[in-house]
């Protein structure tokens, strides 16, 4: 999920990273390519869309691929009103889906969008889990550690532009408020996310740098960083489904 929906050529499969660093690097070549395309296209967060499906298809066994248990991206899932548009997920061919996860950027208009796009994931929480109370719901969500906010020129003042740093640590509290749903409680609790990753990137660096140390320090009791997403998700799942283990 992104700022909005411009296409853009994605390249072959075989361009995807297949680490962290790597994925971080082509979000930054992009970005630096034509930021705005970068703000408003698909490739820029489908980078990490794909190194989230990647990491996690990596850690399904080999009887859960003979099952035929699948990792997809931008998977059409049933909610509970409607159906959505889910980055990625692990489906079983006949329960369903075991595993969702949503991946979202923002990356301007930060302070004027960031509340709307935060009762939007908790109600796309809220429908999908009320459908599939025992899948394992995460959300990856990422914003620049600052970015330049364009003022159009006016009668009075010629046009210019602000470099705008988010206020993270409020985010990163907001983000922790709607992560560890309890693990005997799942069936009951909707709207929190099982795992939750808040992603603040500097793309202003090269390679660009992941600030976990802003994060970590606004909220220190919950893990919030991406490098442990894909762990801390099939953690959950291995808890929650100990009698079918499709992980390694």
């Amino acid at each position: 999920m992104t700022d909005s929906t411009l296409d853009i050529p994605e390249g072959s499969a075989d361009d995807r990273p297949t680490t962290l660093d790597e994925t971080l690097k082509k979000m930054h070549e992009l970005y630096v390519q034509n930021r705005v395309n970068a703000v408003r296209g698909q490739h820029f967060i489908k980078t990490l869309h794909g190194y989230i499906a990647d990491q996690l298809e990596a850690r399904l066994h080999p009887d859960a691929v003979k099952m035929g248990i699948k990792v997809i991206e931008e998977a059409k899932i049933l909610g509970s009103h409607k159906s959505k548009d889910v980055d990625v997920a692990v489906v079983h061919p006949q329960s369903g889906p075991l595993v969702l996860v949503g991946v979202r950027s923002q990356m301007s208009s930060v302070g004027k969008n960031v509340l709307t796009y935060y009762q939007d994931i908790v109600g796309e929480a809220v429908s999908l889990q009320e459908r599939y109370p025992m899948t394992v719901h995460s959300y990856a969500y990422l914003h620049p550690y600052s970015f330049i906010q364009e003022h159009a020129a006016t009668k009075t003042k010629p046009a210019r532009q602000q470099v705008i740093t988010p206020d993270h640590t409020r985010y990163a509290k907001m983000y922790r408020a709607i992560a560890g749903r309890d693990d005997k409680l799942y069936r009951t609790v909707s709207g929190i996310y099982d795992e939750f990753a808040y992603l603040v990137v500097d793309f202003k660096k090269s390679p660009a740098l992941l600030r976990d140390d802003i994060v970590n320090a606004a909220s220190p009791d919950t893990d919030l960083s991406i490098e442990t997403f894909v762990d801390r998700i099939i953690d959950t799942y291995k808890r929650r489904n100990i009698w079918l283990d499709l992980f390694i």
